[in-house]
């Protein structure tokens, strides 16, 4: 027997064992090509892909110890892999030379860079929701074994950058001066330079405007009830790009449809294409609403008051649309919703923001807890607004004007002085 064939012979339980290393580094690199290169519709996707699919959908919750799992395993299943290559090393070079031992260790090298990095990355970017599915169980698996180790491993690397980099501080946020300096640097265009910063201002904005201002009143919703038909669209003006589906008691929205994505064939299954929303206070951020709709996936948050009633909805083309091409606010007529009618005289449409009249007023009060100009004579004399109905506004005074089934008119003028009252 030659000495190949019997370096093989004694050799070939190790030789196995690394092809089963191969197999293994190929699940775990091709498990996080995968999994990180889902996008948002993959995501959606995979909730309904079955058990695989909800054990993917909750790995990738938290995705840092997803992620160290996967790294851990694979430097595991390497340093394994090369520790057997070189024994089997040492062993030919004994039995068949230098030249021999050379050759192995560089077939093995390449071995793994291709069929456990390259090919397995390169497939799994291919097909990521079927693999993500296929590969979500031992995965979870794997992460449940070293979830115990896994605080120590994240300890050690904050304990080592902190020996390497003990200077290392985070930048400073960006401040907004800093911003519209860029802007102002990056195009001579005088409109373009007018627009980006109406939206870097609408931008900042949302960090201090109430979901309130920017929602959609009820009464201007589009809504519908279950079970929804095909004539609900087809046989009505479309009133806005949603439809809001009702409970039975018809008291709160549970699902939205986004009218203007819809294909054609699912005009025949509308229930299958209408989606979750989420639910938040009329006092919530526009920027908070923002995040969790981006977070939880969702595309239209339903408003409600303190005691859990259905006040609007907002959705996240129409915020969007008001941060990047926002338009002029406008009643159902396409009247101006702020007019100036003379000095320190204003006409305003009810439905107006009470905080965007206070902007106007140049004023520095608080909206006191409501949202529209009419909303708030509305609490002043405890009842709806109608005409005749008035309230302060610090040296203004709020006097509704015109009434119809679409809202009410405001005028907005100079409270009299003492002399003028008494007179």
């Amino acid at each position: 027997m030659s000495s190949f064939a019997s370096w093989f012979y004694e050799a070939w339980p190790l030789v196995l064992a690394m092809g089963v290393l191969i197999l293994l580094s190929a699940m775990f690199s091709g498990s996080e090509a995968a999994l990180f290169s889902l996008s948002t519709r993959d995501k959606k996707l995979l909730r309904r892909g079955g058990i695989g699919g909800k054990i993917a959908t909750r790995l990738l919750a938290d995705p840092e110890p997803l992620l160290s799992a996967i790294l851990f395993w694979n430097l595991l299943i390497n340093m394994t892999y090369f520790a057997l290559a070189a024994i089997l090393g040492s062993r030919l070079e004994a039995s068949s030379g230098h030249s021999a031992a050379f050759f192995l260790t560089a077939s093995s090298l390449l071995a793994i860079i291709f069929f456990s990095e390259m090919l397995p990355k390169s497939f799994a970017v291919l097909v990521p929701v079927r693999l993500s599915v296929a590969l979500a169980p031992p995965l979870a698996m794997a992460v449940r074994v070293v979830s115990p180790v896994l605080p120590m491993v994240t300890q050690a690397n904050s304990a080592i950058g902190r020996l390497l980099w003990p200077s290392f501080q985070a930048e400073p946020e960006i401040d907004l001066a800093d911003i519209e300096r860029a802007i102002e640097l990056g195009t001579d265009d005088a409109a373009l330079l007018q627009r980006e910063r109406r939206s870097l201002r609408n931008l900042v904005q949302t960090a201090e405007t109430r979901v309130g201002e920017w929602m959609r009143p009820r009464s201007k919703l589009w809504l519908c009830n279950e079970p929804i038909h095909r004539k609900t669209i087809i046989d009505q003006p479309m009133r806005s790009g949603y439809l809001m589906v009702m409970d039975p008691d018809e008291e709160m929205i549970t699902k939205a449809i986004g009218l203007r994505t819809l294909r054609p064939s699912q005009l025949d299954n509308l229930d299958g294409a209408a989606e979750s929303v989420i639910y938040v206070p009329w006092s919530a951020l526009v920027s908070q609403v923002l995040d969790r709709l981006k977070e939880e996936d969702r595309s239209v948050a339903v408003v409600v008051n303190e005691f859990g009633e259905l006040l609007g909805a907002v959705s996240i083309d129409e915020i969007m649309q008001q941060i990047l091409a926002p338009h002029h606010e406008e009643d159902l007529r396409g009247r101006a919703a702020i007019t100036q009618s003379g000095p320190m005289q204003y006409r305003v449409w009810g439905l107006t923001s009470i905080r965007k009249l206070i902007k106007e007023l140049g004023l520095e009060i608080d909206g006191e807890g409501v949202t529209t100009v009419a909303g708030y004579v509305g609490r002043y004399n405890e009842r709806l607004a109608r005409i005749g109905d008035s309230a302060p506004l610090d040296k203004f005074v709020l006097t509704v004007a015109e009434e119809d089934k679409d809202g009410v008119w405001i005028d907005v003028s100079p409270q009299p002085s003492d002399d003028e009252a008494a007179s």
